[in-house]
């Protein structure tokens, strides 16, 4: 059909526009029906929500906490009301302290570490005038144990858990001496433990710490070996020491002995001379005691052991020649030099 030709017959059908109409009709129909089921999915959809086990599901309505779900399985909530936060409950996670693992190792490979200068190094002995610097390294196992406070007391809750233990481990190592944290770890993980814990319940952030575990202590290079030049003078000293002591334990017990000999020897000596004194006493008290009552006879008697003594002891002779009251006594083996005179007693050297 030519429309510039006015001669051309036109056939137009009469039905097109109720078939136009009834294509309209059907289409909004149609449209109308698959608008609704996916309404209705949209709605299934988000009214269930699925809770796996270890798994918490803290819901919320127009913001309002309304509880925490800990049951595991399908639930229901109002679309578009209710929202429902899951949080992991069962999962104990690690944060490292003074280091980070930079790659993670496999079959074939070694994991890798960065070192955190700023965390690992903490000052001990700071109490005494030894005061040092270590090197710390630690690990920290823990979990969800309140998915509230998780979710709304903390905004970042692992910066929040790393500023606390750095404030507790700073706080708590300068106690211990070089030797406590280079050779008893677990003294610095029982210190930790229970400070950390005390402080992330004061701010409220839901964590629960599992474990502290101190991987590596170690000293800066220079305070290393000065403490090996330290090492080395104790056990110098310590050497010395155990030489001195067997020695004593040799001389000592000798000694002992000796003079535990010398001492019964003195008591022994001490009670003969006590009883020879005490026998003197006597017999000088009954000496004594005939005295007052014939002073004559007694000191006939002195006179007589006296003169017994010297004959005795002395090779003498007796000149009797000058027919005097006077007797002289030589000494034969030294006459030239000695002579004895002796009147009542009394004697004199010539």
């Amino acid at each position: 059909m030519d429309f510039n030709n006015p001669n051309d017959n036109v056939v137009i059908d009469v039905n097109f526009k109720q078939k136009m109409q009834n294509f309209s009709k059907n289409f909004k129909y149609a449209t109308t029906i698959v608008v609704a089921i996916l309404l209705l999915i949209i709605l299934a959809v988000g009214s269930i929500y699925r809770l796996e086990t270890g798994t918490v599901g803290v819901i919320t309505r127009f913001g309002a906490i309304q509880g925490v779900n800990e049951q595991a399985g399908i639930h229901f909530k109002l679309p578009f009301i209710d929202r429902v936060q899951k949080v992991d409950v069962q999962t104990i996670y690690k944060m490292e302290y003074g280091f980070r693992t930079a790659t993670a190792g496999n079959t074939l490979t070694d994991p890798t570490y960065s070192d955190e200068d700023a965390e690992e190094q903490v000052i001990i002995e700071a109490k005494s005038n030894n005061a040092s610097i270590i090197l710390l390294n630690l690990i920290v196992r823990y979990q969800v144990a309140d998915p509230i406070d998780l979710l709304y007391e903390v905004d970042d809750v692992e910066d929040t858990m790393r500023l606390a233990l750095e404030d507790v481990v700073r706080n708590t190592l300068p106690s211990f001496t070089i030797d406590e944290a280079l050779q008893n770890k677990e003294l610095i993980d029982e210190a930790i433990l229970p400070k950390f814990q005390k402080k992330l319940d004061k701010y409220n952030t839901g964590i629960k710490i599992v474990q502290v575990t101190t991987q590596n202590v170690s000293l800066l290079p220079a305070v290393e070996e000065t403490r090996q030049k330290v090492e080395e003078a104790n056990q110098y000293k310590q050497g010395k020491e155990e030489e001195a002591q067997k020695y004593a334990n040799t001389v000592i017990p000798k000694a002992e002995a000796e003079a535990t000999k010398l001492y019964e020897d003195a008591k022994g000596y001490s009670a003969e001379v006590i009883a020879a004194a005490k026998a003197d006493i006597a017999e000088f008290e009954a000496l004594y005691s005939e005295y007052l009552k014939n002073p004559n006879v007694v000191k006939e008697k002195y006179y007589l052991e006296a003169m017994q003594e010297v004959f005795n002891n002395n090779e003498l002779i007796i000149d009797q020649t000058n027919n005097s009251n006077f007797l002289k006594f030589y000494n034969v083996p030294n006459t030239s030099s000695k002579k004895a005179t002796l009147e009542g007693g009394k004697t004199d050297e010539n």
